[in-house]
C-alpha cells in the first residue's frame, strides 16, 4: 500500500506539466512468477518497476528488476497512413546482477538494436512484427558472448469497452553456442508464447495479467508463467 501510494502522489505531482508540455509517461510495476518455483519478485524472474516518457513519437524508458539489472530503451515511432514503424535500442546494465553464488559483475552488459512495424488488419485486430538483435558485450569477465537473433509476431483486439486481448509469440535462436552450457548445444532455438489481458476501463490505472509458456536453449524444458503488472500513466 505504501509503495502504491508513493507512485501515485509521484505521477500526481508530474501530471500538470506533463500534459501541459505535450509529454506523455508513467510509472509500470510487474510481478513474474513460474511453475518451476519462482516467487513473486524473486532475483531471478525479471518482476520490476519502470519508468517511461514520450513526446511527439520519441520515447525513453527505463526498469529496475529485481535481480538488479538496468534496462534503458530509447525508441521512435512514426505513423505512415496506413502502419506505423518504430525503431528501438536498448542498453542493458548487469554488472549489479549476483549470480547463484552471490558474486557480482560475472554477466554480460547487452545491446538490443530492433524495429518493428505494425497496423490494423481490415478494422478486425492490430497486429505487429518486430526483429531485434540482442548482442552481449564484452564486459571483460571472461564469459562467453550471447549473440541472438529475435522475432516478436504480435496480434491483439480491443474483445470489450473494458478488455483488450493480446497474443505473441516470440521465437530466438542462439548465435554463438558456446554459451550454451549444459545439453545439447544444438538446441539453439526457441519459441515463446504469450497470452496478455488489459484492463482498460480504469481511470489513472491500467493493470493487467499475462500468462505465458518460455523454452530453453539447450534443451526441451519449458516454463509456465504467470504475470501481474499496473501501468500508472500521466
Amino acid at each position: 500500500m505504501k509503495k502504491t501510494a508513493i507512485l501515485l502522489a509521484i505521477t500526481s505531482a508530474f501530471s500538470v506539466n506533463a500534459i501541459a508540455d505535450g509529454f506523455s509517461g508513467g510509472i509500470e510495476l510487474d510481478a513474474k512468477f513460474g511453475d518451476n518455483g519462482q516467487k513473486l519478485y524473486e532475483t531471478s524472474n525479471g518482476s520490476g518497476i519502470k519508468a517511461f516518457v514520450g513526446y511527439e513519437g520519441f520515447g525513453l524508458s527505463a526498469k529496475r528488476k529485481a535481480n538488479f539489472e538496468n534496462e534503458y530503451n530509447v525508441n521512435y515511432k512514426y505513423d505512415f497512413e496506413n502502419f506505423w514503424l518504430k525503431g528501438e535500442y536498448e542498453f542493458v546494465d548487469k554488472k549489479s546482477v549476483q549470480t547463484d553464488a552471490g558474486v557480482h559483475g560475472q554477466l554480460n552488459d547487452q545491446n538490443k538494436f530492433g524495429v518493428t512495424v505494425g497496423g490494423n488488419v481490415a478494422d478486425l485486430f492490430d497486429t505487429s512484427l518486430r526483429l531485434r538483435k540482442d548482442t552481449d558485450l564484452n564486459s571483460s569477465n571472461g564469459s562467453e558472448r550471447s549473440n541472438v537473433y529475435r522475432f516478436d509476431l504480435a496480434a491483439g483486439k480491443q474483445v470489450t469497452e473494458r478488455m483488450y486481448l493480446n497474443a505473441k509469440l516470440v521465437g530466438q535462436n542462439q548465435r554463438n553456442k558456446d554459451v550454451i552450457k549444459t545439453g545439447d548445444k544444438n538446441k539453439d532455438t526457441i519459441y515463446n508464447v504469450e497470452l496478455r489481458a488489459t484492463f482498460t476501463a480504469i481511470d489513472n490505472l491500467i493493470p493487467y495479467v499475462e500468462i505465458g509458456n518460455e523454452g530453453q536453449f539447450g534443451n526441451d524444458k519449458r516454463n509456465t508463467y504467470g504475470k501481474v503488472g499496473v501501468v500508472f500513466p500521466f
